[in-house]
Order: C-alpha cells, then structure tokens, then sequence
C-alpha cells in the first residue's frame, strides 16, 4: 500500500470508529422503550419509567447512575433499586409525591443528585416531574430567568406541572 492509500484507510477507520460511536451514544434514548425518552443533555437522558431491558441496554451504553423521582409504592413491577445495582451502576431515589413534591426540601436532594459528573438517566412516571424539577434547579440554582427556567423545564419532560413550577418559584424569593 501507498503512504497516502494508508493515510486514507486510517483516517476513514478512525472517522468510521468515531461516528459510530457518537451514534451509538446519542440514539441511546431512541433504542429505550420508557414514556418520552430523549437526551436532554450530553450528560442526561430524561424520561419515564425505565424497564428492565431499559436499564440493561442503559447500563451497557455508559449510563452511571439512576435517578428515580418516582414516589415510595408508586412502581412494583421489579425492584429497580436492585436491578439497577446489579448492572453496577448508582441508584438515586428521591420520591417526588405527584405536584405536592415539587418543594424546595427535594430540589436540594435532585440538585445534589445531578452534580455528578457521571452520565444518568433521571425518570418519574413520564418525565414531568423530572421537568418540574430541572426547571427548579435552572431558576433557583443557576440564576435562569422564570421563562429560561421554564423552557429549560420543558426540554426536560415539564408539561402539566408548570403551573406547579411557577407557583413555587413565585412564593420564594432568590
């Protein structure tokens, strides 16, 4: 082979080689059969409740940790907690009880929970309450606007809980 021909197979390897895994790593929330999934961020996918084929295919495509908003009782098809630690990954729960959840007391749980540096998957039912509560953290911990916090919320999951999120960011000054 010629200098050049080999130059090229590399370059076109390593091109082959990388793209490949962009797409593997942001389709990730394609493949997963939970309510609303996306990729919210590079470091978040956001969503509903994950089966167990979810956070199999979850734990094999670099997700670290789980973050469950979902309330105490409220899923009882499989342990999650367990499923999730069996896969060797870090299990968060921090049960967000329907509109009266979204308080103050669990968005200094969420926002401590989503400082990890690790990729997560954060899910509740369908993914509002996940919404609801990154809109919260965009408000009342990275000085966003009501409206930035909003459609920060939004892109995340918010939908019927706005009104919710609006409510508690009025009563509470900064």
């Amino acid at each position: 082979m010629t200098k050049l021909l080999k130059t090229t197979f590399i370059t076109f390897f390593i091109f082959l080689i990388t793209f490949s895994g962009f797409s593997q790593g942001h389709n990730i929330s394609e493949k997963i059969s939970a309510k609303n999934a996306k990729q919210y961020t590079h470091q978040f996918i956001v969503g509903g409740q994950p089966s167990e084929s979810d956070l199999i295919l979850l734990s094999k495509n670099g997700i670290k940790t789980v973050i469950n908003l979902r309330g105490d009782g409220e899923f009882t098809d499989f342990d999650e907690k367990a499923k999730v630690e069996a896969l060797g990954m870090t299990y968060i729960a921090i049960p967000v009880d329907g509109a009266s959840g979204v308080n103050h007391s669990n968005l200094a749980l969420f926002s401590t929970a989503i400082k990890t540096q690790q990729k997560a998957f954060v899910h509740c039912a369908s993914g509002n309450r996940v919404g609801a509560m990154f809109a919260l953290d965009a408000y009342f911990n990275h000085n966003n606007s009501i409206n930035e916090a909003i459609a920060i919320g939004k892109k995340s999951g918010l939908t019927r809980l706005e009104g919710k999120v609006r409510k508690v960011i009025s009563t509470v000054e900064k």
